[in-house]
């Protein structure tokens, strides 16, 4: 997938900040699909974090080495970063995959878990990629926008309540406390820096759900 995106990036087909959100989206998505497998016992949930742990182990060799410049490397750089740095991998995209073992383990098939992974894949991914697109003339703090933290706010829900109804089976969705928790992500995406959100916007999410639940 990042050799692709790397490739449709070089030909203009897709820019740098889109390219990082359809990973998002694209793990996101994934998450969900599992869940249609017929799993009789709790391998599923292992098979389930698997890529994230070898990503997560990769992103620790790239971001570690002192001249990241095999090809290889350098891809991963271009894709996954937004100024070519290595340690921008050990702070976003390192977060988000710790996020997705996680939810993908401890927390698979539960609501707090389906609205942490709803909310920072579906939700975070369209979000950035309508607040570039629109937000170019509102900001709210630094490169965050108006536009992207609407759209961050009614894709989570949605995402949420999508999330939760199929991994979980939740006929009876609080749509009130989700819009809550997705508002307070909202507030706290919107004011934190993009290199950390991606940390501060699930420790949001697990700290209301706790006082709401």
């Amino acid at each position: 997938v990042v050799f692709l995106l790397n490739h449709l990036h070089k030909r203009n087909a897709i820019t740098n900040e889109v390219s990082r959100k359809v990973t998002h989206i694209g793990a996101g998505t994934l998450y969900l699909a599992l869940y249609f497998y017929d799993d009789r016992g709790h391998l599923l949930k292992y098979l389930n974090i698997f890529p994230n742990v070898l990503w997560t182990g990769i992103l620790l060799w790239i971001g570690q080495r002192r001249s990241p410049d095999h090809r290889q490397a350098r891809v991963v750089l271009n894709v996954m970063t937004r100024m070519r740095n290595q340690h921008e991998l050990l702070r976003g995209p390192l977060f988000f995959n710790f996020v997705m073992i996680i939810c993908g383990t401890i927390f698979y098939k539960t609501v707090l878990g389906s609205i942490i992974m709803g909310t920072l894949t579906w939700g975070d991914g369209l979000a950035a990629v309508i607040g570039v697109r629109y937000g170019n003339q509102r900001k709210i703090y630094k490169n965050k926008s108006l536009d992207g933290s609407l759209s961050f706010l009614i894709a989570g829900i949605l995402a949420s309540i999508i999330y939760t109804s199929i991994l979980v089976n939740f006929q009876s969705v609080a749509l009130f406390k989700f819009s809550v928790i997705c508002f307070s992500a909202t507030v706290v995406e919107a004011l934190t820096p993009s290199d950390f959100d991606n940390l501060t916007i699930p420790l949001c999410i697990a700290f209301t759900y706790f006082f709401l639940f």
